[in-house]
């Protein structure tokens, strides 16, 4: 298959968006999204904008902003907004932020569409009154982090649910992702003149992404143990050739953990990380910074520096010191963003969802109180639209 230079690289989106029938609906939607600011992100946002969709707002997560993408969003007039992940999942910020979006709705009767990537609006759709909710058409989740939070509180939001995160073309991004924390790690260490080889590795999480992280850490020459609090998922690592035993254990013999759970409540405790091997490293693949138990090792630590490029050292009061990437953030994003070709079947089928909330919205097909996946048939639709436009 032959590379493609010239041109967009969100092939299928590019062509999904601008479709009649679709860029009819799109160009009377109303979009909140959050997202990672990179020029993935930047490439979608401009091709719902040339179907003359609506961005109201774009929230950019905190620790995967480009600042080139910010200065050229921004001068477009992109309202992009910067909050603490704190303070969105503890203020009314979101809430407002749709409410407001609902009242211009209210106007033009345009639809409201959120696109999600953490479950952020989650907690706020639970709160708006039925009265307003009928101009939210629905939301979109990107991420286990995000499907996992919206399964617990998805019977008490009474708009339709989407998520992509458990799909097989997300299994796709996942191996990108996988390499890409285990680089981003070998990147760090190589500049501090130090080999990743050799050493013992755990991962914690045998998820798509987790899968994907173990493999790259076999194939860069290094002893790979696997923990999963569910024990199928420890059978399959058993099964894949992975060292598995209780968490306890093989914390203390880890060099460096990498955690890939998406768990809402963290993978690590602070109790268990005092029980690590001293200057081992902690690495999240999550996307967000709640794999370990970061806030504790600042609040408990007697001492911090920086040890290198990305890589904070805390000194506990047990005398151990532990080595945390990227502040406890996912360290897949010290990297330059992943090929947008590859994020092209992600966002094509996200948009495929965005397409069926909208043309279903008064047949009541995709009915509140559950997530909605796509259909097989779909996601052979987006796997052969993309093969063929590659292999032109």
């Amino acid at each position: 298959m032959s590379y493609h230079f010239q041109g967009s690289q969100l092939r299928i989106f590019k062509k999904y968006a601008r479709q009649d029938r679709n860029k009819a609906y799109l160009k009377n939607t109303r979009f909140i999204i959050i997202e990672h600011l990179l020029p993935t992100t930047e490439e979608m946002v401009r091709c719902l904008m040339e179907s003359e969709a609506e961005i109201f707002a774009l929230l950019a997560k905190p620790y995967s902003i480009d600042s080139e993408v910010l200065m050229r969003l921004q001068g477009d007039g992109i309202k992009v907004i910067q909050k603490s992940y704190q303070y969105l999942e503890e203020s009314d910020y979101l809430k407002y932020l749709i409410l407001e979006a609902i009242d211009k709705s209210k106007a033009d009767k345009k639809n409201v569409v959120l696109i999600d990537v953490g479950g952020y609006f989650s907690r706020p759709l639970k709160e708006i009154s039925d009265k307003d909710k009928k101009y939210i058409s629905g939301v979109v989740e990107d991420t286990t982090f995000g499907h996992n939070r919206y399964q617990m509180s998805v019977k008490h939001i009474s708009v339709p649910v989407f998520s992509v995160a458990r799909s097989g073309l997300k299994e796709i991004e996942a191996r990108f992702v996988g390499r890409d924390a285990v680089s981003a790690i070998e990147y760090i260490l190589r500049k501090k003149g130090i080999s990743l080889a050799g050493r013992n590795a755990l991962v914690i999480g045998y998820g798509m992404i987790g899968e994907n992280v173990a493999r790259a850490l076999r194939g860069g020459d290094l002893n790979v143990s696997v923990y999963d609090k569910h024990d199928h998922k420890n059978l399959s690592a058993f099964i894949d050739g992975y060292a598995i035993h209780k968490k306890r254990e093989l914390i203390k013999n880890a060099d460096i953990i990498f955690s890939a759970t998406g768990d809402p409540s963290g993978s690590m405790t602070y109790e268990e990380i005092e029980e690590c091997k001293n200057n081992v490293i902690l690495a999240s693949v999550g996307s967000k910074d709640t794999e370990f138990d970061i806030k504790e090792v600042k609040a408990h630590c007697i001492e911090e520096k920086d040890v290198g490029e990305e890589l904070k050292g805390y000194v506990l009061p047990n005398s151990k010191r532990v080595l945390v990437a990227k502040q406890g953030a996912a360290v897949n994003f010290i990297l330059p963003s992943m090929p947008v070709e590859i994020l092209d079947l992600v966002f094509s089928e996200i948009l495929i969802c965005i397409m069926l909330i909208l043309t279903s919205k008064t047949k009541g097909k995709y009915p509140p109180g559950i997530i909605h996946e796509l259909h097989l048939n779909y996601l052979n639709e987006i796997s052969k639209d993309w093969l063929r436009l590659v292999n032109l």
